[in-house]
């Protein structure tokens, strides 16, 4: 089993805390709050809250591993799941080509598409977001991939009429 240590350098002696997950976390994202996203080989995300560490806000299962891929262990730092600081969507690179969005309570919002050349023809490896202070922005998030692209993607949020 391995463990995530997060550190408290605010507080003296620095004690840390740690996040129990059955297999390696490949991944950490902070949001805006006191609130830490986590991925791992066990195709787990999971949402903790820094002040109570004892079981996860949410858990998102998926159907392939976040970050990481048995023949690719060696390149596991390179793998960077990210948290929008706007609107706290947690963009997933998977390694089965897919970039997948979940809010900060683990509903599904979409899977970025793939098909006629508008995604990565292999796996990725990282995304990040940009700063989103217009709305006008081209793009918003980007992500990269083995396939040597970097594609950027404009991700907005529809309000319900």
């Amino acid at each position: 089993m391995y463990n995530l240590s997060v550190c408290n350098p605010s507080t003296p002696p620095y004690p840390s805390q740690r996040l129990l997950k059955p297999d390696t976390v490949r991944s950490t994202a902070f949001t805006t709050k006191d609130i830490v996203v986590s991925g791992s080989d066990d195709r787990t995300v999971k949402v903790w809250d820094l002040k109570n560490m004892r079981s996860p806000l949410t858990t998102i299962n998926t159907d392939s591993s976040i970050n990481s891929d048995s023949h690719v262990c060696l390149f596991a730092y390179l793998f960077r799941l990210s948290v929008s600081p706007v609107n706290n969507i947690v963009a997933l690179p998977h390694d089965n080509r897919h970039i997948r969005l979940f809010d900060i309570s683990g509903v599904r919002l979409t899977r970025l598409p793939r098909r006629n050349g508008q995604g990565h023809q292999r796996m990725v490896c990282s995304t990040a977001w940009g700063e989103e202070t217009s709305a006008k922005a081209c793009c918003n998030l980007f992500s990269c991939g083995f396939d040597k692209r970097v594609l950027g993607w404009q991700v907005r949020e529809e309000k319900d009429k």
